[in-house]
């Protein structure tokens, strides 16, 4: 397969719009703040290509106003929005070209194209992953800076720089482009986030690298599959495909049906119900709360009433020890099985292993007994024939 880190970052977060947009191909409007962005980013392009003759500020925000020209195209909402938008774009290049002076390095490398091999040794393929990179500095000290531009409005938390798989695939990006010019460790990875004027740099291992590739791989397979459901999340909100994507579509549907009438009235009762349902969940809760409070204090066994009685029961509750058995699941190869030790899934495991196996871990299994209140409606008629006889 031939990918790209763009189209693996949309699959991770929605196979649905990896099928409409890598796929299916559908064409959408480009938005206003990509739109934004794009201009930023050839406006710091046009920036470094000039080096070592920068250019001035008053020309750089001139070459702004120029690719400014293509705003007309949008449908603003109203002339205040459409000079926001532009103000923006001349603050972020204005902060950006006085943090950086005087100490603007001449890049190696901008827009930088690469292809890279990924192999896949259990199905024996080769897989070619690519991409672009903002740009490449070479330090001083002889160190290299990937630099990628972002125009988010929020700044993510930097503990999110472990994970980023752009910045992994990044790296190896370089190393196949230059193979002999330096190793990982003199490598740092910065996302510039130029609304905020602020950068996040850290850096990659050997081991992080190994875990970029296994996760490309893992996310190759998962396409190969073709299946693409649909993930909710806070994406969906800026998402172009929303009005044909399942989860959202009926939102938008137009057509006034007698049968659309009548599913949005049961909705309407479904809630109502389950709300009156709720209420009284909680009234149960404090209800069974004074009783077991009563029979505790009195020391009873069993609660009796007009309609029925409550009564204690032990129940046996099965606990491990969670991090022996993680060693032992992980050492047989089913730690991935039981997905973080679920209940559910390590109970279907332990349906289908080998007794010996089986064996070792009801080993580290630990039995607890937990006394519960029940309430039992039944044998009523019973129990008040008995008070009849004894009376």
């Amino acid at each position: 397969m031939r990918t790209s880190y763009s189209n693996l970052e949309i699959f991770e977060n929605c196979p649905k719009r990896y099928e409409f947009q890598v796929i299916e191909k559908i064409k959408t409007p480009q938005s206003k703040e990509q739109f934004l962005g794009t201009i930023l980013h050839k406006c710091l392009a046009f920036l470094y290509k000039r080096a070592p003759l920068f250019p001035h500020l008053d020309e750089l925000l001139d070459y702004f106003k120029t690719q400014w020209k293509e705003a007309e195209k949008f449908k603003w909402r109203d002339n205040y929005e459409k000079e926001a938008y532009f103000k923006e774009g001349l603050r972020v290049l204005e902060n950006f070209y006085k943090k950086n002076i005087p100490s603007f390095a001449i890049p190696m490398d901008l827009e930088s194209y690469f292809e890279t091999e990924i192999e896949d040794e259990a199905n024996n393929t080769i897989h070619i992953l690519t991409g672009r990179i903002d740009r490449i500095d070479k330090k001083e000290d002889e160190t290299f800076e990937i630099i990628d531009y972002k125009t988010n409005k929020k700044m993510p938390a930097e503990a999110n720089l472990k994970n980023n798989l752009q910045l992994a695939v990044y790296i190896l990006g370089f190393l196949k482009k230059w193979p002999n010019l330096t190793s990982i460790d003199k490598i740092n990875l910065t996302l510039y986030y130029l609304k905020h004027g602020e950068k996040l740099t850290g850096k990659k291992n050997e081991e992080d690298i190994l875990l970029t590739k296994k996760r490309v791989l893992k996310n190759i397979h998962e396409i190969e599959k073709n299946y693409f459901p649909p993930i909710p999340s806070k994406l969906c909100h800026s998402c172009p495909y929303r009005k044909i994507c399942p989860m959202w579509s009926h939102l938008y549907q137009k057509e006034k049906t007698p049968e659309e009438t009548e599913i949005k009235k049961l909705i309407t009762e479904y809630f109502k119900l389950k709300e009156e349902v709720d209420n009284n969940k909680a009234k149960l809760e404090e209800i069974k709360k004074q009783i077991n409070h009563y029979a505790q204090e009195k020391n009873l066994e069993r609660i009796f009433g007009d309609e029925g009685f409550f009564s204690y029961q032990i129940q046996q509750i099965k606990e491990y020890d969670n991090e022996q058995l993680k060693n032992l699941l992980i050492k047989t190869g089913l730690w991935t099985e039981v997905s973080m030790l679920d209940k559910k899934k390590l109970e279907k495991l332990l349906k289908k292993i080998d007794s010996s196996l089986l064996q070792q871990i009801e080993q580290l299994q630990k039995i607890k007994n937990r006394k519960i209140l029940k309430a039992i409606k039944k044998d009523i008629e019973i129990i008040k024939s008995t008070l009849n006889e004894e009376e």
